[in-house]
């Protein structure tokens, strides 16, 4: 070989003019980057670290942010984010499975877009493939074709052990003395939680890695420069950080946009004078109001929320494919529509999967299950029974309407329990639904008891106006059932003086006092004295109840009350022998200092006292 060419044949002087000698090694010259355009990124990343340097990245409009990845997530770029997806060589193979063109050619194209390449992160099999100059994936070959004039910034993603063995070392000293051009940051570490669970481990290198990205790039803070593109530093009239994910209506999703055309739209949201959140107050709701983590992935909002326990199975496997579950979550709906078509035939869809689409209102994953897989619908148990899951527990009108009007379910057959579990909840708009729905208004006395009982007065106004104004054609009657009981026995106030204001005629009115003396609640025994005065309706159960379930502060309700209450000495010697064991001790004190004495004879036991009062009546 010739002193003109390197090992792969290149000139020499084409592949050092860019470069320049220090202590007699030559480094790359890294140029200041143009400063009338987009910085271009290219990130090659997963799951693991998406959440932590995409969602700064793509809301800066100095970067123009292209992706690496086989996640699903990474889609999101579709729904307005300043990205697109450039898919490994496994999603584009050719029919004769010929896809080293393919990542031939886009390995090119991106290594002359590109300032700046970060792989983050980089596990120890692609570091080693790195190494010994493998291209058998788009982020390997773009690295073996890479001008060594522009640098690439590498976060090692690995286990525990892998870091730890002698061999990471020798490999991280290799690139340190033989690739100049590369950045190493701290890593991201990992470790084995439970079989087959890897858990990962605090990681502080992201404000490490930020500021060799600000230095690459020319730019103060790749972060500082994000807040101030939404209008967080210096003028209050710019739009504020939002999640990604499309959340902004103004901005129309196209995969490539350029810096002219992020100033263009900041100009026309100036001109509407629209304002949005900061991210604080972002953090703030999802974190202290919603508590959701389901809705912060969603969005794209990195939060500190606990990982739910259903999702650990789901997204905590490094270097592993996205999930179905997780592909709903986050990805796009092409790559949700092949993650279905890639289910086996005997398997439905999770809980998890069906709690998502009710959950976030994905009618169009079930119009594609509809055309194309009504057998997933039909075997997965929480899509069988939609009207009862959309309407009672996540209140969704739009799962309701396609639900209607789909051909899938031939019959639009549905139970009671939609309706009633709608009213229980409290949402008025599945109520106002069905009402006006054209199909059979089924219900029962669960409807209002339940509503009652969770203290849902605007639903009970609801009904009663349904019932006012609903012609006699097609009556709603009220079926109040034991609804004045049900918020006794739940301390619903709310609801016992909205039913005694209504005019509507209800039962059971003489249990109300001995309920709440049983469950233990002091404001329903003072509201309702109240409303009834010497007229309250009562025995000697009052006293029975709370002793047996050590309610001491209803015995001493009942005693500075100044209504005449009796009980005999069997009866609460009874309920005490049954008192919870817990709090038979503190009831049974509280009647020794009212003056119970358990050591009378047999007949003092059964004559009637007067709770208060030191002579039995005879």
């Amino acid at each position: 070989m010739s002193n003109a060419e390197d090992s792969d044949g290149d000139p020499v002087e084409d592949r050092v003019q860019d470069r320049y000698l220090v202590n007699g090694r030559i480094q790359p010259n890294l140029v200041t980057l143009p400063c009338n355009r987009c910085k271009h990124v290219l990130l090659s990343t997963e799951s693991t670290l998406f959440d932590e340097l995409f969602s700064p990245l793509a809301r800066n409009s100095s970067i123009e942010l292209r992706l690496i990845s086989n996640e699903p997530l990474a889609l999101t770029a579709e729904n307005g984010s300043l990205c697109h997806m450039d898919a490994l060589d496994g999603c584009t193979l050719d029919k004769n499975g010929r896809s080293w063109k393919w990542r031939m050619a886009r390995s090119i194209e991106l290594c002359e877009w590109a300032d700046v390449f970060i792989v983050a992160p980089i596990n120890a099999g692609t570091l080693g493939s790195m190494i010994t100059g493998l291209t058998t994936t788009l982020t390997l070959s773009v690295l073996r074709s890479w001008n060594s004039a522009k640098s690439v910034i590498l976060v090692p993603g690995m286990t525990l052990t892998e870091w730890n063995n002698p061999l990471t070392d020798r490999q991280l000293k290799e690139i340190k003395q033989d690739w100049p051009w590369i950045v190493v940051v701290s890593p991201v570490l990992w470790k084995l939680a439970a079989f087959n669970q890897m858990v990962r481990l605090p990681w502080s290198g992201l404000e490490k890695f930020y500021e060799a990205l600000s230095k690459v790039l020319g730019l103060t803070s790749v972060v500082e420069d994000s807040i101030e593109t939404n209008g967080r530093a210096h003028d209050s009239s710019e739009t504020g950080v939002q999640p990604t994910n499309g959340d902004n209506p103004e901005e129309p999703g196209e995969n490539d946009v350029t810096c002219s055309e992020v100033a263009k739209r900041k100009a026309e949201t100036q001109e509407k004078h629209t304002r949005s959140l900061p991210l604080e107050l972002w953090f703030h709701i999802i974190e202290y109001h919603l508590g959701d983590w389901e809705i912060a992935k969603a969005i794209g909002l990195p939060t500190n929320l606990p990982v739910p326990k259903e999702w650990h199975p789901q997204i905590l496997q490094m270097s592993m494919p996205a999930s179905l579950e997780y592909t709903i979550l986050r990805g796009s709906f092409t790559s949700i529509k092949s993650r279905i078509d890639a289910l086996p035939q005997h398997k439905a869809l999770s809980d998890l999967a069906c709690n998502l689409i009710y959950k976030f209102s994905r009618t169009d994953i079930l119009s594609y299950l509809s055309d194309n897989h009504p057998h997933l619908i039909r075997k997965s148990m929480r899509l069988i029974n939609m009207p009862y899951h959309a309407s009672a527990i996540y209140g969704n009108t739009d799962i309701l309407a396609w639900w209607c009007n789909s051909t899938v379910f031939s019959t639009k057959d549905y139970v009671a329990d939609a309706v009633d579990g709608a009213s229980r909840a409290g949402f008025i708009n599945v109520l106002e639904w069905w009402r006006l729905s054209g199909l059979p208004f089924r219900y029962t006395e669960r409807a209002l008891e339940s509503a009652s009982a969770e203290g849902r007065v605007s639903v009970l106004k609801w009904w009663k106006n349904a019932s006012a104004n609903a012609p006699a054609s097609n009556p709603i009657p009220l079926k109040v059932g034991k609804s004045v009981l049900l918020a006794a026995q739940s301390g619903s106030t709310a609801s016992l003086a909205w039913w005694d204001a209504s005019g509507i005629s209800y039962s059971h009115s003489e249990s109300v006092a001995r309920i709440a003396s049983t469950y233990g609640h002091v404001p329903v025994l003072k509201l309702w004295h109240r409303l009834r005065g010497s007229k309250i309706i009562f025995d000697n159960q009052v006293l029975v109840g709370p002793t047996k379930n050590g309610h001491d502060e209803i015995l001493e309700w009942w005693r500075s009350s100044g209504l005449h209450v009796e009980f005999k000495t069997c009866d609460i010697e009874e309920a005490l022998e049954d008192a919870d064991p817990r709090a038979e001790e503190r009831v049974r004190s509280w009647w020794t200092r009212n003056g119970l004495n358990l050591g009378v004879g047999p007949s003092e036991w059964m004559r009637i006292k007067v709770l208060g009062s030191p002579l039995p009546l005879t």
